[in-house]
């Protein structure tokens, strides 16, 4: 066998080379990932970032390395992880983390799932998260799951990686894959993107399916790629979703107006501060245009009683497609389930999910849910309007603003901060093509990712 790969630093378009000249099996790159695997993640000192590997993933290696073709696409070969709420017709689970759900294994693959297949890329296996993606209980450890038990930064043992897609972020920031999958709804993509010092990309509304997601909300739910770099992110995009984007692969921001969330910077640290403008200053320095925008606050709570509203509804249809015989059909069932496993199950409680059962501790009846509805879509036009004489819109952390109007939103990583965690910057514009082409531009001048450290970890780190 050849030098091994730097697996922390081979992007898709390179390995999809490498596939293709047949300067190392695709076999061999799945080892490879499952030795990093093995070694970084797994046991008492490990990240915990992932609850399942694919058992079939080395046969499957195999056949693809057998139909290996010239004409074979990008994501041919390419190991690839799922988000624990991500349905895969195999022998993978999907639970969301919880335990009433440890031994479920869907029927049919996720929408998004058939394309990754159909596309030659390897389900490598699936990634623990917060369990129920974060809308179980109050008080709950990103990262934390009755299933899965807590996931670790990789950068300082001990500070939070982020949720509730925690398990994808850690993976690809550790390099135990070439890119995973998250889920998204109060920025479940977005935070962990930021902590683990990696892209983590939100697409617009419908851009791509959520068939087949273990749901919250029908409305804010999304499905997007965590990756290293925005071109990885945009060639899973264009990959898997019906309306690819025109990839200019410009790296000049001349004249690229870029507008700045100004509230944002005003409520920053002075390190926020220091590290914003240090960006910022790459940008203008560039040729960037600056624009000062103060975008207006969203109420958490909008966002909390819509998911609220609908979370009942939609796991009560995802739980009735479960096959027949599976014990749990109904978020009641869950309930009761965790009621009688309290010691294992219910570490943090169910508070969330026994309001929505109940329809508790709030007041969103089907007129203010309604309300609620119209309201989105006239902030939507207010965000257009705000948008319109702009490419991009650096709002640098998460803002409940993107999930409410389903912009698409990115994380670009930065460096790092004094304590040796990610410093990033959250990108949102009106269009997908807009946001994915000016984040390349971005990455290219300010950008940069740092590869963890395990600091605090009794670890060697071979990258």
């Amino acid at each position: 066998m050849a030098a091994k790969i730097n697996l922390g630093e081979v992007t898709i378009t390179e390995l999809s080379k490498i596939i293709k000249n047949k300067t190392y099996s695709i076999k061999e790159i799945v080892s490879q990932y499952l030795e990093q695997i093995d070694a970084l993640d797994k046991g008492f000192n490990g990240l915990n970032s992932i609850c399942e590997i694919n058992s079939d993933v080395i046969t499957i290696a195999e056949e693809l390395d057998e139909r290996n073709k010239d004409e074979s696409g990008l994501l041919y070969g390419v190991p690839i992880l799922l988000k624990d709420n991500i349905n895969t017709a195999d022998r993978l689970h999907t639970s969301a983390g919880s335990l009433a759900l440890a031994d479920s294994i869907a029927q049919t693959d996720a929408e998004i799932v058939k394309i990754l297949r159909n596309k030659g890329a390897v389900i490598l296996g699936k990634t623990n998260m917060t369990e129920f993606a974060n809308y179980m209980t109050k008080g709950m450890p990103n990262g934390y799951s009755s299933k899965g038990g807590i996931v670790k930064s990789p950068y300082v043992l001990g500070e939070s990686p982020a949720g509730s897609s925690t398990g994808s972020g850690v993976a690809v920031a550790a390099n135990l894959c070439t890119a995973a999958f998250g889920t998204d709804t109060s920025g479940s993509i977005i935070s962990p993107g930021l902590k683990n010092g990696i892209v983590g990309y939100r697409p617009g509304k419908d851009a791509l399916s959520i068939k087949g997601i273990i749901p919250i909300s029908f409305t804010l739910d999304m499905v997007g790629p965590m990756t290293r770099t925005v071109k990885d992110a945009i060639i899973i995009f264009n990959e898997l979703s019906a309306n690819k984007i025109h990839f200019t692969e410009k790296t000049s921001l001349k004249g690229t107006v870029i507008g700045i969330d100004q509230s944002a910077i005003d409520n920053m640290s002075q390190e926020d501060e220091k590290k914003a403008n240090g960006v910022l200053d790459k940008l203008k320095d560039a040729g960037a245009i600056l624009k000062r925008l103060h975008l207006k606050t969203i109420s958490n709570k909008k966002i909390d009683d819509i998911k609220k509203y609908e979370f009942k509804y939609a796991m009560n249809q995802y739980l009735s497609e479960l096959p027949q015989d599976y014990k749990i059909k109904s978020l009641k069932e869950i309930i009761e389930f965790n009621n009688n496993h309290k010691e294992e199950a219910l570490r943090y409680g169910q508070i969330l999910l026994e309001d929505a059962q109940n329809n508790t501790s709030g007041d969103m009846t089907e007129s203010i849910y309604m309300d609620t509805l119209k309201d989105m879509e006239s902030t939507k036009r207010y965000m257009n309007d705000q948008l319109k004489d702009v490419n991009v819109c650096i709002v640098f952390k998460d803002h409940p603003i993107v999930q409410y109007t389903g912009l698409p939103a990115i994380t670009v990583p930065c460096g790092l901060y004094n304590n040796g965690m990610p410093y990033g910057i959250n990108i949102i514009a009106q269009t997908d093509e807009d946001l994915l082409n000016t984040a390349y531009a971005i990455e290219q001048i300010a950008g940069r990712r740092v590869k963890p450290k395990f600091i605090g970890f009794k670890k060697n780190c071979d990258f």
